[in-house]
């Protein structure tokens, strides 16, 4: 798998040499190395195997992928697990799948939980210890669970090419090409879009060839031209939510990791404000991307109008995009919303908590202006 090697080498000599390791700082950071460089190795040689093992993956289509982006805390992970439902007609990663992107590694996992059934290895108890252990802290967020379907952001995270680093390494304004990665030389560019076109091919090739990747990602308008040259006729569902509330929103969230190993950051300081202008740019490429796409290729879903009515927004996006919404798909997804007892958030964030303002917004509130109102 590629790796970009001036991020390794930045974060080998300034972000972690040259910038004085706290002891907790210095644990996770160690924690992440020596997983970093564990699953790095295994996967990047189960890929290499899979094109010996597996050969004919290689022929398989991709059909054009649906994404569903936004910014952090704008509800695509609601809205993904709808679209889901969808299963005779999309397939979605799992979040094992993005720990362990690897035909051979997949059918080792399945093998494994065959097993276990016939046996009770006692493997399903283990993983959710695993779940309950790493991953209650996200449920404030949304539910995390190896076997849940997941946004790809690991997939970029193995190539050192993701903002989600900046959750361990809060060197945003000393490290800012993780935020766009445009700044990236072409190669390097090129290498993620063939290493992100072939995961994708691989969980094509799993579902048995004929299913549409529907692929959810909050970070995506950081490498929106990766997305492009690798899927260049993929369709988007654009989730809007005013920046007033999904802005603050997504800060708290990184800010909550960053207390844990950093605690002298504070809710209002340079790197929390450094954040919220990385969010504010992400709202203005998701508006740069809409205006540049045909209609055929994106479509728009409010916060607002799916938090009110989820059967209707996704009705209303399956029109946009020309595709039949079967019966059977309509009544998982009214199950669905009746099970969840209508979706809200319970947290409420305001931006003078992070020492920010609706000035400090205003680039981002306009480019929404008309879609938000006051």
């Amino acid at each position: 798998m590629y790796v970009h090697s001036r991020t390794l080498s930045w974060l080998a000599r300034r972000g972690v040499l040259q910038n004085a390791l706290t002891w907790r700082r210095g644990v996770y950071t160690a924690g992440f190395a020596m997983a970093y460089t564990t699953l790095l190795g295994a996967v990047s040689l189960a890929r290499w195997l899979d094109t010996l093992v597996y050969p004919e993956f290689r022929r398989t289509p991709i059909p054009s992928p649906l994404f569903v982006v936004a910014t952090p805390r704008s509800g695509t992970t609601y809205l993904h697990h709808l679209l889901s439902l969808d299963h005779e007609r999309f397939v979605s990663f799992k979040l094992y799948q993005t720990v362990a992107p690897s035909i051979l590694l997949d059918r080792l996992v399945d093998q494994l939980h065959a097993l276990d059934q016939q046996t009770d290895l006692g493997l399903s108890r283990l993983v959710d210890a695993i779940d309950q252990r790493m991953f209650t802290d996200w449920d404030d967020i949304h539910r995390v669970g190896l076997r849940a379907f997941e946004e790809d952001e690991n997939l970029f995270i193995y190539a050192l090419a993701s903002p989600a680093l900046y959750l361990l390494f809060p060197y945003i304004q000393a490290l800012p090409e993780l935020a766009d990665l445009r700044s990236f030389e072409a190669r390097a560019l090129t290498r993620l879009s063939t290493d992100y076109r072939e995961s994708v091919r691989r969980l094509v090739y799993l579902s048995g060839g004929a299913h549409t990747p529907l692929l959810k990602t909050v970070l995506l308008p950081s490498r929106l031209q990766v997305a492009e040259t690798a899927f260049p006729d993929a369709r988007y569902v654009h989730v809007v939510r005013d920046p007033r509330q999904a802005i603050p929103s997504a800060v708290s969230m990184f800010h909550a990791m960053w207390r844990t190993h950093s605690p002298e950051i504070e809710a209002n300081s340079e790197a929390t404000r450094a954040l919220a202008r990385m969010f504010v740019d992400h709202y203005r490429a998701l508006g740069e991307q809409r205006r540049s796409l045909p209609e055929s290729r994106v479509t728009t879903v409010r916060y607002e109008a799916l938090m009110e009515d989820p059967v209707a927004s996704v009705e209303s996006i399956y029109r946009a995009l020309g595709l039949e919404m079967h019966d059977a798909f309509r009544e998982r997804v009214q199950a669905a919303v009746r099970a969840a007892g209508g979706f809200k958030s319970r947290h409420r964030y305001g931006m003078d908590q992070f020492g920010l303002s609706a000035a400090d917004l205003e680039l981002a509130l306009g480019e929404y202006q008309a879609e938000i109102g006051d």
